[in-house]
Parts: structure tokens; sequence; C-alpha cells
């Protein structure tokens, strides 16, 4: 069982998890998020066992209950634009902590909100909008972060893969998630900031960045193969065409396929 006291003893951050919510069992950490009243700005909510939990494009996140970390921040920023930007900037506080934990593998970022680790997703984040009428009420980033589970069934084994698998042993969730919420904490300014140096660091992580790609655009793939340039200060997706002419999507329904 995730030890809560233990948690609040090691937090290091100023702000984020210092509300901290644990639940045994839930649907969804995003939809508990959703439903509290005032939301606390850097509230942490996280469940040992979820059991609807979502990725992106609707998919299942399917997790073995207290061995990883499954939980929701909540943000009030005081509008929304940039969120692709902003859950690369969480997906990269990610991979930054990963690779102080495990050494002998390659981790990268796969867009729009992966974390992979030789090409298997170790994590994977799903940010949604909370409105009240036209105003935002709070950004929720989910994250899911396969700890301490090792064996994955079904489709997941191919794909998923588990620090366990790296380290060799188990690995505290409590001091991972206080190092986690560090780096996310300091990676959230840095949004707020619109700082281009953390453009300028993700970028580089991204899988398939410099190289030409085929990209699938809601559902659909494009013929012709693009460049991949990463994103510019606005969280868009920036590809070179044929012609060297830069095209940029602003919306989240794409695919980077690498060869």
């Amino acid at each position: 069982m995730f030890d809560k006291k233990l948690f609040e003893q090691q937090l290091a951050t100023i702000w984020v998890g210092r509300e901290f919510i644990l639940l045994d069992k839930i649907d969804s950490t995003n939809i508990y998020a959703k439903n509290i009243v005032k939301p606390i700005p850097g509230a942490v909510v996280l469940a040992e066992d979820q059991v609807v939990g979502k990725g992106q494009h609707n998919r299942a996140w399917i997790t073995e209950k207290g061995k990883n970390l499954t939980f929701s921040v909540i943000f009030t920023p005081s509008q929304a634009d940039r969120i692709t930007l902003l859950t690369l900037a969480i997906a990269s506080a990610t991979e930054d902590i990963l690779c102080k934990y495990q050494e002998n593998c390659t981790i990268g970022l796969k867009w729009p909100n992966d974390v992979v680790c030789d090409g298997k997703k170790i994590a994977g984040l799903l940010t949604e909008v909370v409105y009240n009428g036209n105003k935002v009420d709070r950004v929720i980033v989910g994250i899911g972060l396969n700890v301490n589970q090792d064996k994955f069934d079904g489709e997941l084994k191919e794909i998923a893969t588990g620090m366990k698998s790296y380290t060799g042993k188990n690995i505290s969730r409590e001091q991972l998630l206080c190092d986690l919420l560090v780096r996310i904490e300091y990676n959230y300014q840095r949004w707020v900031n619109n700082s281009i140096e953390l453009v300028r660091e993700i970028n580089p992580k991204l899988q398939g960045y410099s190289n030409w790609v085929t990209l699938q655009v809601e559902g659909q793939l494009l013929s012709e193969k693009k460049k991949f340039l990463g994103m510019n200060e606005l969280g868009e997706l920036q590809v070179l065409n044929k012609e060297l002419g830069v095209d940029t999507f602003s919306y989240e329904q794409i695919r980077v396929l690498i060869d």
C-alpha cells in the first residue's frame, strides 16, 4: 500500500502535491479530479487501483494494483492554450526522472503524450481541460507510470514495459513520486513563463525528430513523407515538406510514424 505519511515527509515541492488525495480504488483519477468542487492548484489524486483509466484516442490504460503510479495533477492556469506543450513538458519531466533511475535503456517521448523505453511504452499521459462557462476552471494531467509491474498480458506484452524490468528490483513509489512532482512543478512553471528553452529541451527527445517520417492525421496516412521538426513555442507540430516549406499542425489527433 502506498505510504501517504512517508510520501508527505519526503516531498520537497513548493505547491505541487501539497494537497494529496490517496484512493484505494477508483474509476479514473482524472474523473475524480474533474468532480472536485473547488480545485486546489497542484492537488494530486493518486489511486492504487484505477479500473477505467484512459489514454490518448480513448484507449484503456491497464495497470496492476499497488505496483505502479496512476495519478492526476490539477493545475489552474488563466487560459488553456499550448496544452500539447504542457502535456509534453510533463512527459519530459517524467523522462528526466526515469533517466536517473535507470541508465541501461533508451528513453524518449512519443508524440503527443507517451514516454517510451527501448521502443516500449512505460508511461502515458492524458490532459483534459474543464471550463466554467468561457473561463478555464482547471487543467488536469493524468499520468500512468509502470513502476514495479514487470509482467504484461496480451497485446501489452509486446508494447509495454516497466521500470522494474530494468532495475531488477522494487522501487519506492513514494520517493519516485516525490522526485517526479519536483520536476513537474519546475517544468510547469517554465510552461507558464513561455520558456523557449523548454521547447528546445523537449524537441530532441521526440521520436523521429529531424528525420523523414510518415504522418497519420485523424486516422488517415499522408502519402508524402515529411521531416519532423518537433514543435514550436505554441506546441504545434511542425514538419518540412519536400518543397522545403513548413507545415504546421495545431491539433492532437496526429501520429508520427517512424519506419
